[in-house]
Formats: C-alpha cells, sequence, structure tokens
C-alpha cells in the first residue's frame, strides 16, 4: 500500500481499500514471466554469437552449445510455469 494511498484513507477513509486479488498477482507474474523469457532469449542470442567466434577451439564450441541448449531449457520451462500459474489463477 503506498503512502499516498495510506494518506487519502486517514483524510477521506470512505474510499474502498485496493485488493490484490488473483488477477493483480497474474499480471506482476505474466511481467516477470516476460522478462524471463527476453533474458532467455538474449542467452540464446549470446550462446549463438559464441558458437559463431569460437572457431575451431572445441572447449569454446561445447561450451556455447550447452549456453544455448539450457537457455532453450530454460525458455521451455519458463513457458510451462507461466501456462500453469496462469491455469491456476483463472481456477480461483
Amino acid at each position: 500500500m503506498s503512502l499516498i494511498h495510506l494518506a487519502t484513507l486517514i483524510i477521506n477513509p470512505d474510499i474502498p481499500k485496493v485488493s490484490t486479488g488473483p488477477e493483480e498477482f497474474k499480471k506482476i507474474m505474466n511481467i516477470v514471466f516476460e522478462i524471463m523469457g527476453a533474458l532467455a532469449v538474449l542467452m540464446i542470442v549470446i550462446g549463438g554469437f559464441r558458437y559463431i567466434v569460437s572457431g575451431t577451439n572445441p572447449d569454446s564450441v561445447s561450451a556455447s552449445k550447452r549456453m544455448i541448449i539450457y537457455s532453450l531449457v530454460g525458455l521451455l520451462v519458463i513457458a510451462l510455469a507461466a501456462t500453469i500459474v496462469n491455469f491456476v489463477v483463472d481456477k480461483l
């Protein structure tokens, strides 16, 4: 609750209180999932760049491939988590 909201409640207590229900939680979680998804895509791009730049060094190539694979797995986990959260919140 913000200070402005508290001040208005003190001055005029008839103002209805702000509720933090399932829809607000869903909005916040969707923003978090979007940020995490963007970071995962960024990591895929960085891994691809490292793969291109690595040349013939086998250690760098395998590290770049792992980075891409782990980022793709992370993106899949984020998508599944977002689906589960949205499904559960819709059922509330």
